[in-house]
Formats: structure tokens, sequence, C-alpha cells
């Protein structure tokens, strides 16, 4: 299903290239064009009562899309705009709307960006952000990971899954076990005594095995964070990630919490920022940090040592 995706994605990447003009002048194409097929991909055949209601009617008001779930209840309504409308102007309004009539998940989409919103609690519609992403601005294997939240198989049952936890459950289970510790001349990350001003580790290793070269110091913390990415657990929707009162260590700008930019922000293929301005020995702690922040066991990640 991940594969069929990332197809589509990068199908509809290639369209809005070439159809941009086109697209931006007509709601009704864009909807055809972009969200339609993406919708399908996911799960949604737009075509099947049973999943989607076009053009929802509630007291006069009206949603583009209602995704049903098992008892063919509205759980997400979509509002769909033409390409490049900014969603900004629409948001506060579908978020209200879809409040007033109990529906918890209210969603917009221009066929490029892709918002969900989680109005079970009473808090500033930002903090009710749950998923912002887009298709040209992102790469297509971390975008699939977030779009799946708004997978069939997470929306059916009535609650929308975090897509960092559920996407790696369904599609890649973890061991039961820890696996062995790689042979050779290799530490465990958080037992790593790293030292200012020597080289770092020549290599990093990770739990699936993968092996990544750490010409720098900035590298180990770098490979941490794309490995993360890779695997479905660093995305928009777990950002801010702190490092401090006042201070981010992963967020969506490369900026701090105070205003204050990143000293040294390190940009990552899903466009999330990591700030590197960190010695050795904080290098290293601050990539056993990210990782216990998003579940991980830094033991399960080695440093080479020759």
């Amino acid at each position: 299903m991940l594969d069929d995706l990332v197809a589509v994605i990068e199908t509809l990447k290639a369209r809005i290239a070439q159809h941009q003009a086109t697209l931006q002048s007509n709601e009704t194409r864009t909807r055809m064009a972009l969200i339609d097929p993406l919708l399908t991909v996911l799960g949604w055949d737009i075509a099947d009562p049973a999943l989607v209601t076009p053009e929802y009617d509630v007291n006069g008001k009206r949603a583009d899309y209602a995704l049903l779930d098992a008892q063919a209840a509205p759980v997400i309504f979509l509002e769909a705009k033409k390409l490049s409308e900014p969603l900004s102007n629409h948001r506060s309004q579908v978020v209200a709307y879809a409040s007033e009539l109990g529906i918890r998940y209210p969603a917009l989409t221009n066929g490029d960006d892709w918002e969900l919103y989680d109005n079970s609690q009473l808090v500033p519609i930002e903090q009710r952000q749950i998923l912002k992403v887009a298709l040209t601005g992102t790469a297509p294997a971390a975008c699939a990971l977030q779009l799946l939240m708004l997978w069939r198989a997470n929306v059916g049952t009535g609650q929308v899954t975090q897509a960092n936890q559920s996407i790696v459950e369904k599609a890649d289970p973890p061991p039961t076990t820890p696996p062995p510790p790689p042979l050779g001349n290799w530490i465990p990350l958080g037992a790593f005594q790293a030292v200012s001003g020597t080289k770092p580790p020549p290599a990093i290793r990770f739990p699936n095995g993968d092996e990544r070269q750490a010409t720098t110091w900035k590298s180990l913390l770098v490979e941490t964070a794309e490995w993360l990415i890779r695997r479905g657990y660093l995305t928009q929707s777990t950002c801010p990630i702190r490092m401090g009162p006042k201070r981010y260590q992963v967020h969506t700008e490369a900026i701090h919490s105070d205003g204050t930019p990143f000293a040294a922000g390190a940009s990552l293929s899903n466009g999330l920022f990591v700030e590197t301005s960190l010695n050795a020995p904080a290098t290293v702690r601050y990539s056993c940090s990210l990782l216990k922040n998003l579940g991980q066991d830094p033991s399960q990640v080695f440093l080479k040592t020759d």
C-alpha cells in the first residue's frame, strides 16, 4: 500500500508542475486531478456512498467531502480549494463548522497542501493541528508516511491515529527482542565518550542494520534525525522537539521558541530543521535525547570506534 501511495504522490507532483496554471484557476479541476486520486489510494473510493459523501449537507452547511466511519457517520470533514489557494484563509471557518456539528476531525486541502485538525480539545486552532504536509515540499516517502494518517484503515475506526505510531506498527512491526549488537569495534551511542576537538567516529549503525558514514560530529545528529524520518517517527506532527525551555532541537522552521534563529540549522529531507550548533559531547547527548523523545532506544544505536 505504501509503495502505491508513494507512486501516486510522485504522479501528482509531476501533474502540479505541468498543469499548475490550469489547476490554480478551477477548484473542480483540482479535485479531479489531485484530491480524488490521493483519497482513492488512501482507501476512500469517491464513488462508494458507504465511504464518502461528496457535498455533505447539514443544516444548509456543506463540506466538500465527508469521510465516513464504519457506522457510515462522518468522521472527517474535508474542505477542498483550488491549487495554491492559501488554506489559512479558510481553516478557522472549517474548524468551527466541524466543531459546531460535533465532527472531531476537520481537514483542508488545495491538492498540494494537506491539513488535519483535532477538535477534541478547546484550544487555539494552531494547537489542534495534527497534520500539515505539502506534496511538493516533502520527499515522496516522507510525505506518504504522514498522509497515512488519513488512511481509511485508521480513519474508519472513528479514531485517527498519529502517523508516526500507526504506520510503523502496521508496515514494520518492531522485533520482540532487541537485535544483537554488531560485530567489531562498536560502542552503544549512550556509552560513547565524545571529546571536543577530536575526530568523530567514522560510522553510525541503527537498529535495523542501516549504517551511515559520519564525516563530522554534526553528521551524527543529522543521520540520526534522517533515520527517524525514514522510519516514520520524525514528522511535522511530532514537532517541535525541545532541547530547553526556549530552544528547539527539531522544528518546522529554523527558529527557536523565543524567536531567535537556529545558530546552525541543518535542513532535513522532509522539510524539518535540526539545530546542530553543539560541541561533540552535546551532539552525542542530544542524539540520544532525540531517539528517546520518539520512543527509540539509544542503546540499540552504535558508533564505530576504529
